[in-house]
């Protein structure tokens, strides 16, 4: 306790005689305020303690229950196609492509049968097209028949977009490689799947 405060006291009880301060013992704290300031202590920290946990829990809650991206943005955040037709189709190609009429319910789908790559780094003429007929969007996965392992991912293809070439995403050593190209539909609103079609194709690395 300060000595202003003490003195305080002894003014508000004029039953105890003034002292001089500089004369005075300084005042023993009894038992009964030791353990009084004990248990603010134990207090101050066990509030501290709980706070902490408090915030530890309150952030792994963030982190499950916050908020998420859905697969539609997912799809959205992962288009690397470009709009429009491939490069080097005739005028009579592209028109005979923008009159075409796919039924609802189908798919056309359009990939370089023999994809060609300088090495196993470099880009290679996948030619992928979602054609402006087809109703919904696209993304096309290409696996090795003989491992099964994913090679390329071509990320959301909105209608009438193409990848012209791309490298793939798993080096390949010279030689011929057997492959299946998924093609995955979905619906351009909902961004919910609604069916695939699959081709068989066959990659060349010339290095």
């Amino acid at each position: 306790m300060s000595e202003n405060n003490y003195k305080e006291l002894d003014i508000m009880n004029p039953d105890v005689e003034s002292e001089d301060p500089e004369n005075m013992d300084s005042p023993q704290p009894s038992d009964s305020k030791k353990k009084r300031k004990r248990s603010r202590k134990k207090n101050i920290i066990t509030a501290v303690v709980l706070l902490l946990m408090l915030a530890i829990v309150a952030g792994l809650g963030y982190m499950a229950f916050g908020p998420q991206k859905d697969d539609s943005v997912l799809l959205e955040d992962s288009i690397k196609a470009e709009i429009g037709q491939l490069d080097g189709k005739t005028n009579q190609e592209i028109e005979e492509a923008l009159n075409a009429v796919v039924e609802e319910g189908s798919m056309a789908i359009s990939i370089n049968m023999n994809p060609v790559f300088l090495n196993g780094d470099a880009e290679g003429t996948l030619k992928i097209e979602n054609s402006p007929a087809n109703h919904y969007g696209q993304r096309v996965i290409i696996t090795l028949d003989d491992t099964g392992e994913e090679i390329y991912d071509s990320g959301y293809m909105p209608v009438n977009s193409h990848i012209q070439s791309d490298k793939l995403s798993v080096h390949l050593d010279k030689g011929e490689y057997v492959a299946t190209a998924t093609f995955t539909a979905y619906d351009e609103e909902s961004q919910i799947e609604v069916g695939q079609a699959a081709a068989k194709i066959q990659i060349s690395i010339l290095n």
